[in-house]
């Protein structure tokens, strides 16, 4: 599998704007390469969301990142400035088959 985690800050953005664009992120498990997806806030960090992605090849992970749904998400995620970090490992763990 490979793990697509974004960390967002949201400091200084009003919670109609945040609350919008967890619910663009949630809605990209439509794309078809999308194996998993879960999005929370962080439970320490109150102006902070991550958002974790599986993809079961590379491949699927690239598509993903220029697929027309995913696109507008990350212009958002640019007109808001907010600060992210992305992580991306590869694991032989199928979500679906975790303890």
């Amino acid at each position: 599998m490979i793990w697509h985690i974004v960390r967002l800050d949201f400091t200084g953005i009003d919670e109609a704007d945040r609350q919008d664009l967890e619910d663009r992120l949630a809605s990209l498990t439509s794309i078809d390469e999308v194996a998993w997806l879960r999005l929370a806030r962080d439970v320490e960090e109150p102006a902070v969301t991550g958002l974790i992605t599986a993809f079961d090849t590379v491949e699927d992970l690239a598509a993903y990142r220029v697929h027309p749904d995913h696109i507008p998400v990350v212009e958002r995620i640019r007109e808001l400035e907010l600060g992210t970090a992305r992580l991306d490992i590869a694991t032989d763990d199928h979500p679906l088959e975790l303890p």
